[in-house]
């Protein structure tokens, strides 16, 4: 139900209030802090409690239209919130804003409450901290026919620009299946492609065709990126509008001026890489290929690893170059084995310096960065030992970029305590030894817990109360707690502070000096702490490109070290890939199936040449093994593509440009297309795109 703001029931100071942020973000399930917990309100509450299987309550049962309610304790937020993200909602949160030097106790009257960000099914940081990209995405036509495509996944800081695309062709791109929430400001995109964006579990969202000023596109982007020549990709009108949207969208929600970790554009599709086909890389199984093959050691080597499957090199020079270094790591087994065990000490880097960079990093998110830091340092001298030119390369690129943050990585490890809590506001977040004051305020604290013991042992000596005990809690403070049967035994200087039921709560005019100065120091060092890390935060932004340089060193020396691994095996080889057109396997096998069958699976013999015949026509009885032979042949294909060895007993063909499929039977109801329209459509995209340098499987 939405709430009337005219009904009684909400014309509360509380109600006008949340009505009031509501309104300010009207398409989110707003997370409204009260206390310790988020109260969602009236239709929030009604959407969000089955989803997050939480009670759906009301405010004020007495009245005769009751507010629909639902709460959760906000120190347990972020897994219901990204339950909600999984469902496609938006959800923001309103915090309440206390003015500084002052505790939220003092203030009198309602606590102001205020937007700080604003969670989506692409937009999201602390959340979602394995799996798949998450995109944020635009279309920006290009003209009546074609349009641009930009992608960018705020968690890690990638960009992505297609080239201008047929809006025909748009529904064939691989890339869509990736975006979580798309931004919409035009009206020239055909209501079909709109759909299709839809029809994949997209939040769909519009905005004013002038979110960002055309005059404001190129000194924003340049801003962004600190420099004053923007990446060739970015050349051109239609990017430049589509990744200022993204980024601007992005700054907004999260109240930021700047996305310290935003990466250099990337092609969506790269002149150097091989192009998979619509549906190909779920037609050829490319999931189970890559559970097979995923042997990385960190989250950033695994994701490279993905994303070099779903586009393999194509360019000859860069195929044997990637063979040369996974050939050096497999041939020095001991050092590429040290450097695996080494990167497991890694944390997902792109991850943490996206929080860093949105400032919603946490006390262990910059202590796993420090201890990463370290551990990728410790294989720097092994790594120099390779002579592999790409090995080479990242030594440099590594040794480099360590001179500028060595220094920081030490300063994080020694000064910040390895249990550190997951919030500033906890405190307890740095050694001693970090800062003189910082000691002092953790040396009264320290000793303030000290004497409340010793002061316990003393009333209980001198009252001859043996249960006597001396607490604490939020809403009474200090006190000491006394049971009934020993209220004859009460000194005459307690001071009465509480009865209850079973005894009484007293205090001392030394248990409230004591109170005072204990409570004090305590908060004077929960906001130094969070002063000093906030320093912290700052400098390592100001380190941005340096960290991004080490993230994507390891990331590629984690799967260089993965696909080494696969050279173990006696059964897999490097193929030789050259210019020609010839395609031949020596006892080749299904990589999947044949783990599957653990080594049963019998070994085949492939030959296509331009002077026989560089086409197979199989045919056979069902469950022959007809796609089973196809898929074994293309994922050999990306296999080898990607630098890595290869199951069979040797291989050789002509570099591959493209690999498209036509597999299996589907349909597209929703888009009007019957089976055999589907078949067409795809049939008819291979026969527009496939050259010499296809393989192509048509089942």
């Amino acid at each position: 139900m939405k709430l009337d703001p005219a009904a009684p029931e909400c014309q509360t100071p509380l109600m006008k209030q949340f009505l009031r942020l509501k309104n300010e973000v009207a398409d989110s399930l707003l997370f409204f802090r009260m206390g310790d917990f988020y109260e969602l309100f009236g239709e929030d509450a009604v959407i969000a409690a089955p989803i997050l299987g939480i009670t759906l309550t009301s405010r004020n049962k007495t009245i005769p239209n009751p507010i629909p309610m639902a709460g959760l304790p906000y120190h347990s937020a972020t897994n219901y919130i990204q339950k909600l993200l999984n469902a496609g909602k938006k959800v923001s949160i309103a915090e309440q804003i206390v003015p500084e030097g002052m505790t939220i106790d003092q203030i009198k009257g309602i606590v102001d409450r205020q937007i700080v960000r604003t969670f989506t099914p692409a937009v999201q940081f602390e959340l979602n901290a394995e799996g798949g990209a998450n995109f944020l995405a635009t279309l920006v036509p290009d003209n009546a026919k074609e349009a641009t495509l930009i992608l960018l996944n705020p968690a890690t800081g990638d960009v992505l620009i297609s080239k201008s695309t047929l809006f025909s062709e748009l529904p064939n791109e691989q890339a869509f299946h990736s975006i979580k929430h798309f931004l919409n400001t035009s009206t020239k995109i055909p209501q079909t492609v709109l759909n299709f964006i839809e029809n994949l579990g997209s939040l769909m969202e519009d905005l004013p065709s002038n979110s960002v000023a055309t005059t404001e596109v190129n000194p924003f982007l340049k801003r962004q990126y600190g420099k004053e020549a923007l990446h060739p990709l970015l050349d051109n009108h239609s990017p430049q509008t589509g990744l200022a949207l993204l980024i601007h969208y992005v700054l907004k929600t999260q109240g930021l001026k700047t996305l310290a970790h935003l990466k250099e554009p990337r092609s969506l599709h790269e002149s150097n890489r091989l192009v998979l086909g619509p549906h190909a890389y779920q037609h050829l199984d490319g999931d189970e290929l890559f559970q097979l093959i995923n042997h990385t050691s960190t989250s950033m080597g695994s994701r490279r690893l993905r994303n070099e499957l779903e586009a393999p090199l194509k360019e000859l020079s860069e195929i044997h170059l990637r063979q040369e270094a996974v050939k050096d790591l497999a041939g020095n087994f001991l050092e590429s084995s040290q450097i695996a065990e080494n990167l497991k000490g890694v944390y997902d880097l792109d991850r943490i310096l996206g929080r860093i960079s949105t400032k919603l990093a946490h006390p262990r998110d910059t202590y796993a960065l420090g201890k990463s830091l370290q551990a990728s340092f410790l294989f720097l001298e092994t790594l120099t030992r390779f002579k592999a030119r790409n090995l080479q390369s990242l030594a440099e690129r590594l040794k480099h970029a360590s001179l500028t943050i060595g220094s920081i990585a030490e300063r994080i490890v020694k000064t910040q305590k390895s249990d550190a809590p997951m919030h500033t506001r906890d405190g307890g977040i740095f050694e001693i030894g970090t800062d003189p004051e910082l000691d002092r305020l953790i040396h009264l604290t320290t000793e303030g817990e000290r004497f409340l013991i010793e002061m316990e042992q003393q009333e209980r000596e001198r009252t001859g109360i043996s249960s006597l005990k001396i607490k604490y809690n939020r809403v009474f403070g200090y006190f000491i707690e006394i049971s009934t049967s020993n209220l004859k035994n009460v000194p005459a200087n307690y001071q009465r502070k509480q009865t209850m039921t079973g005894g009484e709560r007293f205090f001392t005019e030394e248990l409230k000096k004591f109170e005072e100065e204990i409570l004090s120091a305590s908060h004077k060092q929960r906001a130094l702490e969070s002063k000093l890390f906030d320093q912290l935060i700052d400098d390592l932004i100001s380190l941005s490109t340096p960290l991004k340089e080490i993230s994507d060193t390891l990331s590629e020396l984690d799967m260089l070290v993965c696909l080494s691994k696969l050279a173990q095996s006696a059964s897999w080889t490097f193929p030789e890939i050259d210019q020609g057109l010839d395609f031949d396997l020596q006892g080749s096998r299904h990589p999947v199936v044949d783990q599957a069958l653990k080594g049963a699976f019998v070994a085949n013999d492939i030959l296509l040449t331009p002077k026989t015949s560089n086409t197979l026509l199989i045919t056979g009885p069902n469950m022959g093994g007809k796609s089973t032979l196809m898929r074994q042949m293309a994922q050999i294909i990306l296999l080898g593509q990607l630098g890595a060895p290869v199951p069979a007993q040797k291989a050789r063909w002509g570099v591959f440009h493209s690999v498209y499929t036509r597999i299996g039977a589907h349909d597209a109801i929703t888009k009007g297309q019957s089976t055999f329209m589907v078949e067409m459509v795809e049939l008819a995209h291979i026969l527009t795109h496939a050259n010499e340098r296809s393989f192509v499987v048509l089942d």
